[in-house]
């Protein structure tokens, strides 16, 4: 895992490119503190932090060139690279690494762009092209690993942070109004292409951009989700079994690496299937993979947990570390902590978030890094492809009424309704979100009278009254991109790589052509899962659903007049979007009722401070 960033500037109007290059390796170092570099040809400049996992010797080091043609800057794992080498080797190409970056560039060299095809893996990758003096950049199936970009007047600049791209002086620091009226009302983020920040874009997931000469950024799809909808048909023989393997090899392969893994671990189902597995089959290694690197056998998972707190769920995981003969640490987040680590948090991020329910990845990730853990395994994407949220089951029940089950739908109903409302959300929530996917027209929300007066009127550009697409809508827009956001933000602030098992291409795409009823049933979520997956029984067969759980609203009330404070300074940057005045008339009501909403509007105003953003 590592940084890149770079310049396409065919006039040679953006300066020393060694210097702002310098800069923006500064800037994201945290991201490879291993190693640097720098190259600069033509109209490229290509820059490169490392964090070393493969072949940690000094060959593996970027910017790589093979031959005098072609120049990469790499940030991500290929996860079949090995069977790709030897393919490569079939084809007469030899190599003197055992990194993946070696191999990824021969796949280009042979296969050009159709190289993305046959990667197994998540990445952002640039190669620059010496014969054509053009650049091309990719970014993985699914967009785990972050491509953004910006065109300033004659040049184009690219990283792996904003905060990167913001290294350069020139690029203006503007607030996109619409990217902010979808976070206040709606609490959407990474939804689109744009960004908070006005004219800085994200390369979409699945995309590729081509840049030379005098052109502009040339951008095309060159993945599709493969996708099928189906609400209920008997399952074909092995479907158990096949789902089973697939996910067994995406583990496997997710352990490739020269350095210890590690894991995350919640104590729901998926990490703690993550970890059962995994530990499972590093006590069966005998031999390292490759021939490289030395044998692990223990492994180390880390935690957040809330004693006292009746959504702790340590009792699962010590159920786990206890079934798995792993080492488990643990970190205890409270709301001193976030006070004191909110500015880091929030500059970590880049852009403003929802809720602090990532301050508890945080935590995990620097009580891993503070164990000296380089690599974690994490369970980001099960609930997009396996229907683990509570809306799926909604929609479920709705589908199955429509497509002539309604038996079956009562059942699902009655079995449902005990599991319907979280012990940390209100009924109020619950029955909002039910009355959105029974067909019901959602009212604005309303947060909408906290707007400021400018914006309080405009219109949303992302919403679920799509109710017919929502499941493809979580994982390609409006759930999933966020979610690998902040990890990724979270996981390389403190230098550490973050690897999805369940984001496998090929477990992603059976479960997405699988009927929904493998994915719920009787009152189950995630009863595929549930199956075939190795867990100890007490998770197997939980029913709660409690995700990234932080006491917000207690932890805002602890400090409480600290936060007021930011909305009463003289210098309030935010009041374009936020009707300060009757925030505060109605503080305590906020703060009691709708600690989620305040914390949007305080995030908000902080990314502003931070970054130093004017709104537009």
């Amino acid at each position: 895992m590592c940084g890149i960033c770079g310049i396409y500037d065919n006039q040679h109007i953006a300066g020393d490119p060694r210097e702002l290059i310098g800069r923006m390796n500064r800037t994201q170092k945290h991201r490879g503190p291993d190693d640097e570099g720098f190259f600069a040809a033509g109209s490229a400049a290509l820059g490169h932090v490392r964090l070393s996992i493969q072949d940690l010797s000094p060959a593996g080091h970027q910017p790589m060139s093979r031959g005098s043609r072609y120049t990469i800057v790499f940030n991500g794992e290929i996860y079949n690279f090995i069977e790709l080498r030897e393919e490569l080797k079939q084809a007469g190409y030899s190599f003197a690494t055992r990194s993946d970056t070696e191999v990824l560039l021969a796949a280009y060299d042979l296969w050009g762009e159709d190289c993305q095809t046959r990667f197994n893996g998540f990445w952002a990758f640039a190669i620059y092209d010496a014969d054509t003096d053009s650049l091309f950049l990719s970014r993985d199936r699914y967009g785990v690993k972050p491509l953004y970009y910006t065109t300033q007047p004659g040049y184009l600049l690219f990283a792996s942070e904003i905060k990167t791209l913001l290294a350069d002086e020139r690029v203006i620091r503007t607030v996109n109004d619409q990217a902010v009226v979808n976070y206040l009302v709606n609490g959407f983020v990474d939804c689109e292409e744009e960004t908070f920040f006005k004219g800085i874009f994200r390369l979409p997931a699945g995309a590729q951009m081509k840049i030379r000469g005098n052109g502009g950024p040339e951008i095309r799809t060159w993945y599709t989700l493969p996708y099928r909808e189906s609400v209920y048909e008997k399952l074909p023989a092995g479907t158990d079994e096949q789902f089973k393997a697939l996910f067994e090899d995406a583990v496997r392969v997710r352990l490739r690496s020269d350095v210890p893994v590690g894991s995350c671990l919640s104590g729901g189902l998926d990490s703690s299937s993550i970890v059962t597995e995994s530990s499972r089959q590093l006590a069966e290694r005998t031999t390292a993979e490759n021939g490289a690197g030395p044998v692990q056998v223990e492994q180390h998972t880390y935690s957040a947990v809330y004693p006292g707190s009746p959504d702790d769920e340590k009792r699962y995981i010590d159920d786990v570390v206890a079934s798995s003969g792993v080492n488990g640490h643990y970190v205890e987040p409270t709301g001193d902590m976030l006070a004191e680590d909110l500015e880091h948090l929030i500059y970590t991020q880049d852009e403003p978030f929802v809720s602090t329910s990532m301050y508890a990845s945080y935590c995990v990730m620097r009580l891993a890094s503070e164990n000296h853990a380089k690599v974690l395994l994490d369970g980001q994407g099960a609930d997009e492809i396996l229907c683990g949220y509570r809306k799926a089951r909604v929609y479920y029940i709705k589908k199955l009424f429509s497509s002539g089950h309604p038996f079956r739908a009562v059942r699902e109903a009655f079995l449902y309704l005990p599991y319907m409302r979280k012990n940390n959300s209100t009924l109020l929530a619950d029955l909002s979100m039910l009355r959105q996917f029974l067909g019901k027209e959602k009212k604005d929300d309303v947060r909408r009278k906290y707007l400021g007066e400018a914006v309080r009127n405009a219109k949303l550009t992302r919403s679920y009254r799509n109710r017919e697409g929502f499941i493809l809508d979580d994982f390609s827009s409006i759930v999933l991109p966020a979610l690998l956001r902040y990890v990724d933000r979270n996981s390389m602030a403190f230098s550490i790589e973050d690897r999805l098992p369940f984001l496998d291409m090929r477990l992603v795409e059976f479960c997405m052509q699988l009927p929904m009823n493998a994915k719920i049933h009787k009152g189950w979520s995630k009863a595929i899962m549930r199956r075939t997956l190795r867990m100890p029984e007490s998770v197997r067969k939980r029913r709660d659903k409690i995700g990234f759980y932080t006491p917000e609203s207690a932890w805002l009330t602890s400090h409480a007049d600290e936060y007021r404070a930011v909305f009463e300074q003289k210098d309030f940057r935010a009041s374009a979007y936020i009707d300060r005045e009757k925030l505060l008339a109605d503080w305590d009501e906020i703060l009691h009722r709708d600690s989620i909403g305040l914390f949007r509007y305080l995030c908000l105003e902080k990314w502003m401070e931070i970054f130093d953003v004017q709104s537009s």
